[in-house]
């Protein structure tokens, strides 16, 4: 086979307009490269040449979540690939989860999902809030909600945690769940790597999951793409195709490694794969689970089905 030139959409990558009082984990005091303004220029500057024809925009935990999306649908009113499909934050437990969602559609034209992140270590800093959790009946009623308006959610969290998920997840067979960043394994880590493949299997053996392979290049230590491969080959055989898609995570990975530079990456581990194989890894599970259509607009012929 070859390297795969076909189109690409990024499934996971965030813009924002900085201020301060709006991105409270930013942290420009502590010399953080991304407190500052993050828009679709900087997004194709990093991409080059790349054939992206559409992007995932999720929700970078914004304290007003539902301005936020309202400038994710500014920014693709002008710019129709970028957050041509938009995944936003409400605080799943809510008691108000219905009306929030209600609020979110009649201002997004775009939303097709919602972050509500869970991911947590013993010890460290979270991102996740209190009630955050899946044990959390409240949370499981929110995900039940989504579930009936046919609006995936996306799962961010750590490896430790997949078993346990896939245990809770079991209980909302109808919810299409994406797992965020390859399911936040820390490959350096044996002990870790090893709860990550249990748990990624689990989540596997249910068939309402699909996975999102990013912020990968900075879960393993010294990588090349040459270690990765292998990691990038288990987790698309466990999955397989049709339920794995690459993404970005731009600019947060950036740090770690380019934007062009992990699709690079991903090129390089699937040299082997069909064509057909390549096309849904890049292309085609995203346009799917997200619901992304070809527009009028859009100028490319070989546009997956």
């Amino acid at each position: 086979m070859a390297l795969y030139a076909g189109p690409i959409v990024d499934a996971h990558h965030h813009l924002w307009r900085y201020r301060p009082e709006d991105y409270l984990w930013l942290a420009p005091d502590d010399g953080s490269a991304l407190a500052r303004d993050v828009g679709a220029e900087a997004y194709w500057a990093a991409a080059g040449d790349l054939p992206i024809v559409a992007t995932v925009w999720i929700e970078a935990l914004a304290i007003d979540p539902l301005a936020e999306a309202c400038a994710a649908q500014a920014v693709n009113a002008g710019d129709g690939r970028i957050a041509r499909a938009i995944v936003a934050h409400i605080p799943l437990d809510a008691p108000d989860v219905e009306a929030r969602l209600d609020g979110l559609g009649a201002a997004v034209a775009n939303l097709r999902g919602i972050r509500d992140i869970v991911a947590a270590r013993p010890g460290r800093p979270t991102f996740a809030r209190p009630g955050a959790r899946l044990d959390n009946p409240a949370f499981m009623a929110g995900l039940r909600v989504l579930a009936s308006r046919g609006l995936p959610f996306d799962l961010m969290l750590e490896a430790p945690q997949l078993a346990s998920a896939a245990a809770d997840l079991r209980l909302v067979p109808e919810l299409t769940v994406v797992i965020e960043h390859a399911g936040g394994p820390e490959l350096g880590n044996p002990a870790d790597t090893a709860a990550w493949r249990l748990g990624l299997r689990a989540l596997a053996a249910l068939p309402n999951t699909v996975i999102k392979i990013s912020a990968l290049h900075c879960r393993l230590p010294g990588w090349s793409d040459a270690t990765l491969k292998p990691v990038i080959a288990e987790i698309v055989e466990t999955f397989g195709p049709q339920r794995t898609m690459f993404a970005s995570d731009f600019p947060v990975h950036d740090g770690t490694c380019p934007l062009r530079g992990a699709f690079d990456t991903f090129r390089a581990a699937t040299v082997d794969a069909s064509c057909d194989e390549q096309l849904q890894l890049f292309a085609g599970t995203a346009l799917r689970i997200y619901r992304i259509r070809k527009q009028s607009s859009d100028s490319v012929v070989n546009w997956p089905n």
